[in-house]
């Protein structure tokens, strides 16, 4: 897995590229909560080159979003490719998370 960080102005946008699972879990927490708890609290994951998510991938997110809330932020997904869409959809996830398509409107939606 590939982790790609970039800030526009106060959102954090995090890519993520190949596999991310129990095995590459643990760079996502290296990567992205240390940020978290510097204070960044509005997060844009794009998911536009995942190519797999597991459950250990998906309590991450989880909870790196509830950390996000507690700190008056969010976490929202952006171009995420049908398969990953369905894995999300199934584990009740698009109920959790905004999900967008368009990478201007997700960044205005903060």
């Amino acid at each position: 897995m590939k982790i790609g960080k970039k800030r526009q102005g106060n959102i954090v946008i995090v890519t993520i590229q190949g596999r991310f699972d129990a095995t590459t879990a643990p760079l996502f927490e290296q990567e992205v909560m240390p940020m978290l708890d510097a204070g960044d609290k509005s997060f844009l994951l794009d998911l536009a080159r995942l190519d797999y998510v597991s459950s250990a991938a998906l309590r991450h997110l989880l909870t790196l979003a509830r950390k996000a809330e507690d700190k008056g932020g969010r976490v929202a997904l952006l171009s995420m490719q049908s398969q990953i869409l369905e894995i999300f959809d199934l584990a009740g996830f698009t109920q959790l998370f905004h999900v967008y398509t368009d990478r201007e409107e997700a960044l205005r939606s903060f």
